[in-house]
């Protein structure tokens, strides 16, 4: 079996890490750039869950949380076969000048069609909503349409 590598994105963004860490955080925050509702809390061995527009929804456990340096969350994929997909997202957040950069690194991949496809629409899911974080944090404008797949 070959080893599958990380999805993984660097994004600066032109805001303070306790600004970058409380938008990763915050349930309003996130509703204004990522997804339309949270329920989530920075606490190791909390539990969280994201629903999208569109209804899909998912659940997991915070793993970790260093203030505004690192969050850790265990991130559980389900599909409509009730098959759960477990793998691990982590968010680095380094001060750079007077931003922030975002090491966004999500691992756990295996083999197998259903993994084939979860890369995918993680590998473009995270760079399309790290862009859409950039253009609310910095423009005050969220870019997703009613009318994406994505969103």
């Amino acid at each position: 079996m070959a080893k599958v590598p990380p999805v993984e994105h660097t994004f600066y963004y032109a805001a303070p890490p306790t600004t970058v860490f409380a938008a990763l955080t915050e349930p309003a925050q996130l509703a204004r750039w990522f997804v339309e509702k949270a329920t989530i809390s920075p606490r190791k061995g909390a539990t969280f869950r994201l629903t999208w527009r569109g209804g899909y929804s998912m659940k997991g456990k915070v793993k970790g949380a260093v203030p505004p340096k690192r969050l850790v969350l265990a991130w559980n994929d389900e599909f409509e076969n009730g098959k759960v997909l477990k793998t691990e997202v982590r968010f680095d957040l380094r001060k750079k000048g007077k931003g922030t950069l975002l090491t966004v690194t999500h691992r756990g991949f295996k083999d197998g069609k259903k993994w084939v496809a979860l890369y995918g629409g993680i590998e473009s899911g995270w760079a399309h909503y790290l862009t859409n974080l950039r253009s609310v944090l910095e423009h005050g404008t969220d870019l997703r349409s009613d009318l994406d797949s994505l969103s």
